[in-house]
């Protein structure tokens, strides 16, 4: 077994989160040894695109980077890529790598996100089926997107709605089949999912909700469609899955650390009195301001928590307490959600749940008069602030529909 020289940080996972990481460490040490592990061939990239202008062909493959490879040789940064760490010894503060190689550190930063998670379906092994997770992932689904006439895309959610979106905007014949009665059902209230369903319809998406795929059906090989549960087939010349992510803290639940839906960490996303830190899509935050903690798997956390762990990593003490956000974008629509949506018994609508040339609508979303989150579809960003301050405020909104007033201004209902 091979010993390398100790290191002062150490970050497991080359994605978003560990990526600013690496620069938040930067920012205040200059000289302590970093070294990042990555399981992918590339360095730390943000995914966004994937499911967007990369998957088009609208963005060159150079922009999903962070930082090139130069600021990493200046900033005396070691990457270990295509690598994985095996097993973690958290008394002696090392690592074991796929290669027999020990890393000692002083400060870990577990940032291994998520894999795609993979229909366990009869035909599930026919080439033709892809998930979307990493450059190579997108890269496939681009390819089979040029010389097909049909897709089928599996789940109805964010990244499914984004796929089919793409699909539909290069021209192909698209489906989504959806296990849920809306598109979008799980982050969004029941009228809301609907009415993006409806718009999807509108795009010439086909969408089958309340189905789910009982098996492949393939040819020579290859798949060739889909047969849903009560019967339905439908032929496709390759299909997309995006039925959500696994995260991957199976090294840490082997390691002793706590593990509850993420690896449990408080608001400076160090598990508690270790040397250990976790971002992004595996890490269960503690919130301040819901006061219980969250998991969310979106790419403004993610890189948040990169900033804010990598900061403490390097001796300061700050604490995350910005609100959730994530955003997306298919065919015209733009939906932003800051706060917790999930958390709801009253949904309030600001403006007509429609699209026009002034603009889209809001939504407040609210448990026992507190305001949770803040949903902007085609909205200007003009209310963003008030809004997020209403929910930063946790004060009960006792005259609740004067948010759906829009000559109301929001500021005095902060104040």
């Amino acid at each position: 077994m091979m010993i390398m020289d100790s290191t002062r940080y150490l970050i497991v996972g080359g994605g978003l989160a560990g990526g600013s990481a690496v620069e938040a460490i930067r920012a205040r040490d200059q000289e302590g040894h970093i070294v990042l592990v990555s399981d992918e061939k590339h360095l730390p990239y943000d995914r966004v695109g994937l499911s967007k202008g990369y998957l088009m062909g609208k963005l060159r493959q150079e922009s999903l980077f962070l930082q090139d490879a130069e600021f990493y040789q200046q900033q005396h940064v070691e990457h270990l890529l295509g690598r994985r760490v095996q097993q973690l010894n958290t008394d002696a503060r090392t690592a074991l790598l796929d290669d027999s190689q020990e890393l000692e550190y002083e400060r870990l930063l577990l940032a291994t996100g998520g894999r795609a998670r993979r229909p366990s379906i009869p035909g599930s092994d026919l080439s033709g089926i892809y998930c979307l997770r990493t450059i190579e992932d997108s890269d496939a689904i681009r390819t089979a997107m040029s010389s097909a006439r049909r897709a089928v895309v599996m789940g109805g959610g964010f990244i499914g709605c984004e796929i089919a979106a793409a699909c539909k905007q290069q021209g192909l014949d698209t489906t989504i089949v959806e296990i849920l009665p809306s598109l979008l059902s799980l982050p969004l209230d029941p009228e809301t999912a609907q009415w993006v369903t409806k718009y999807f319809i509108e795009q010439g998406v086909h969408v089958l909700t309340n189905e789910t795929a009982a098996r492949f059906v393939g040819s020579n090989g290859r798949v060739a469609g889909i047969e849903t549960k009560t019967g339905k087939t439908i032929p496709a010349d390759f299909v997309a899955v995006g039925i959500g992510i696994t995260p991957n803290v199976e090294l840490a639940k082997e390691a002793g650390l706590p593990v509850n839906n993420g690896i449990v960490v408080n608001e400076q996303l160090r598990v508690d009195d270790t040397s250990i830190y976790a971002a992004g899509d595996i890490a269960s935050f503690y919130s301040p301001v819901f006061a219980r903690h969250l998991r969310v798997e979106h790419y403004d956390v993610a890189a948040k928590h990169g900033e804010v762990a990598g900061a403490n990593m390097a001796g300061a003490q700050e604490r995350y307490t910005e609100l959730p956000h994530f955003f997306s974008s298919m065919f015209k629509l733009r939906i932003e959600v800051w706060g917790d949506a999930t958390q709801r018994d009253t949904v309030i609508r600001r403006g007509p749940l429609e699209l026009s040339d002034k603009g889209g609508f809001a939504q407040f979303y609210l448990s026992q008069e507190r305001v949770q989150a803040y949903l902007s579809v085609n909205r200007s960003y003009k209310e963003v602030e008030s809004a997020k301050n209403l929910i930063l405020g946790r004060h009960p909104v006792k005259q609740t529909l004067l948010l759906g007033n829009e000559s109301v201004d929001l500021n005095n209902m902060v104040r």
